[in-house]
């Protein structure tokens, strides 16, 4: 269940890369996004994209509906990102989250969300509503799950309508055994 993590934490957010933290990578592959449409803000400091959202690295795929890319503001560290070329390549990012129907999958790991935020300091990815990971025929699911990559650790979290829910298969059980 650890590599399902890590792999979502480095892929859910592909662009993550851009980062000053250390994510690790499957892929130093280029980002390819696709959505219907794409707005950049410079006041605010984001990149929007917005319909049918799919990120690809590698073999890691993202889908949702919208994914919004934070920079630092001009008056944070590192701050001014006034051209879409200038923020695509910024090493300042606060924040990328993807709203909205939001699946990914990596080989046989996979998971949903209704939101994913990654949070480049502390280093955070958390997902909420109604997340599930599954990795092969293991999968948890809660109301919030939390992954600290710097730490490779997770919490996740019930809530009164949804409990912590865990399946773990055994490691050295064989199919047809």
């Amino acid at each position: 269940m650890k590599t399902l993590f890590a792999a979502i934490a480095l892929s859910v957010f592909l662009t993550a890369q851009a980062s000053a933290a250390p994510l690790p990578m499957s892929s130093d592959g280029p980002v390819d996004v696709t959505a219907d449409s794409m707005v950049y803000n410079s006041d605010k400091n984001t990149v929007s994209f917005q319909g049918g959202v799919e990120a690809t690295r590698g073999e890691f795929k993202l889908w949702a509906d919208s994914l919004t890319i934070f920079l630092r503001g001009s008056g944070e560290k590192g701050g001014d990102a006034s051209s879409l070329a200038a923020a695509m390549g910024s090493t300042d990012l606060d924040r990328i989250v993807a709203e909205n129907n939001v699946r990914f999958k990596n080989g046989a790991q996979h998971g949903s969300a209704q939101k994913a935020t990654y949070l480049a300091r502390p280093n955070t990815l958390v997902l909420e509503g109604s997340p599930i990971l599954h990795d092969g025929e293991n999968s948890i699911s809660g109301s919030v799950i939390r992954y600290y990559v710097n730490e490779n650790r997770s919490v996740v979290e019930g809530g009164p309508k949804r409990r912590v829910h865990a399946v773990f298969s055994g490691n050295d059980r064989k199919k047809g055994r």
